[in-house]
């Protein structure tokens, strides 16, 4: 149902503005902005103008109204210099008119019968002011002055006529009515030229990467030498593409590992299952119990893990915090350890609390505890140490060590390092979830030196806000 007062046109004239390219929206904006100032300007230009004219104009017929007054003064009306009545360029008409409003003199073919403008008040005023003669179009910008000659009081008017003001005015606005849209051309052609190159480089960075969308992310676009926000975008979608070819090779490694490691346990149960079927006898209890069982509760946990490092790929792991006694999560998984393994477990626990989920640092423990009983020669040390704001659980093992070039990526998924660590019934991932659930808390993880032989990781986990200011506990040995 279409809204009311909308056209079927108007989504049409949106997605055309929409389509609109950013070069034509960009030539419009500068073209409307240029529009809008040299409007400005020529209304300044054509004010300063009216205004500088009308000044001189009143300044030229002050002065002459000053010298004819002078004179008269002196000589009287009769004796008046000719020359002081006639135009000029900038006086177009000279009267001098009786106190009983006649017109005593005046510029040689005016109307001289008929006076612009009553006799003044009394002598020595003088004010500008805009006259015509009764029934013309013609206007006069005029100075009026009172002078008193031989008692008698006298109005001396000069004019300078308005027609010639409004014409230059009108002159110099078809001038400018003429260049200011040729000015506004060539700025908007040359904008627009500019802009193209400047945009340019865009167009090759789109074009690179609809070419790399299609052809994989190994290309990079091609980066402009002009040091400008053009050429970061493209180092910038250069570090993306960085980025997104490390994911995906991420991704196909991740893919191609977990196919492996998926399908060790599936060809020896399907092994087993088919020589039963060949054979006709059953399983025997050795083997289920050595082989199936084994290989069946790996598969069951490498798919736990598999899960649950997806999750946390697309969703993260979302802990559901609350106030954890770590030293009890840490002296179960002593126990565990003492109860399932045969291995000396030593253990140093300081009772703190850390905000966290429970369940996630439980299984970030049992991780590194099973890690480390795989590996170890004969002991296992589970050590925590609390500080100012962060408590530490180290676990370490007295096996063979891992060299310094491997530590970087212990944490990955599926890392295969040299013989002496190699998996023992482990998924590759124990220690990849261990790092995602310590991140996912605010935590940090990492492997330590030992300073000889063994291996030791680190975690550390925020602390919990204390709830009162009592003594701090005082550390327990198991």
């Amino acid at each position: 149902m279409r809204a009311p007062g909308v056209t079927p046109a108007a989504p049409d004239r949106r997605r055309r503005l929409r389509a609109t390219s950013v070069r034509t929206r960009l030539t419009f904006v500068g073209a409307a902005m240029l529009f809008t100032a040299l409007l400005i300007a020529g209304g300044i230009v054509l004010f300063v103008l009216h205004h500088s004219l009308n000044a001189a104009a009143d300044g030229a017929t002050a002065a002459r109204s000053g010298e004819i007054v002078d004179a008269i003064s002196r000589s009287g009306v009769a004796g008046l210099d000719p020359s002081l009545l006639e135009r000029t360029e900038a006086v177009d008409i000279v009267q001098i008119v009786g106190a009983d409003g006649g017109v005593l003199a005046a510029t040689p073919g005016s109307e001289q019968n008929r006076a612009l403008v009553p006799p003044a008040g009394r002598a020595g005023t003088r004010h500008v002011i805009d006259i015509a003669f009764p029934g013309s179009d013609t206007e006069y910008r005029a100075t009026i002055q009172g002078a008193e000659v031989s008692g008698d009081l006298v109005t001396v008017v000069v004019g300078a006529g308005e027609g010639r003001i409004h014409a230059t005015v009108w002159t110099v606005f078809a001038v400018l009515c003429v260049v200011f849209p040729i000015i506004l051309a060539a700025a908007v052609i040359a904008t627009n030229q500019l802009l193209r190159r400047a945009l340019r480089p865009v167009e090759s960075i789109r074009a690179e990467v609809a070419d790399i969308s299609r052809a994989g992310v190994a290309r990079r676009v091609p980066v402009p030498d002009t040091g400008d926000e053009i050429a970061t975008l493209a180092e910038t979608m250069n570090e993306m593409l960085d980025r997104l070819a490390f994911a995906r090779d991420q991704q196909l490694r991740f893919v191609g590992d977990s196919s492996h490691e998926l399908r060790s346990p599936l060809v020896t149960i399907i092994g087993l299952l088919e020589l039963a079927d060949r054979t006709g006898e059953p399983i025997d209890a050795d083997a289920v119990s050595t082989l199936l069982l084994p290989e069946a509760y790996r598969l069951r946990d490498l798919i736990d893990d598999l899960l649950l490092l997806a999750r946390a790929d697309e969703y993260g792991l979302r802990p559901e915090f609350e106030d954890v006694d770590l030293d009890d999560v840490v002296n179960d998984e002593v126990t565990r350890l003492d109860l399932t393994t045969e291995l000396d477990v030593d253990a140093t626990v300081v009772p703190v609390r850390v905000t966290g989920d429970r369940r996630q640092l439980a299984r970030a423990l049992r991780n590194l505890g099973d890690n480390a009983a795989r590996h170890a020669g004969g002991a296992v040390s589970v050590t925590m140490a609390v500080r100012p704001e962060q408590v530490a659980v180290t676990v370490a093992d007295d096996g063979v060590g891992v060299p310094d070039d491997d530590r970087a990526r212990i944490f990955d998924r599926f890392v295969r390092l040299d013989a002496a660590r190699a998996r023992g019934g482990g998924t590759g991932l124990g220690l990849s979830i261990v790092a995602e659930i310590v991140h996912a808390h605010g935590g940090t993880v990492s492997v330590v030196d030992t300073g000889g032989d063994g291996f030791a990781i680190e975690l550390s986990l925020p602390r919990a806000a204390p709830h009162d200011s009592g003594p701090p506990p005082s550390p327990a040995r198991r």
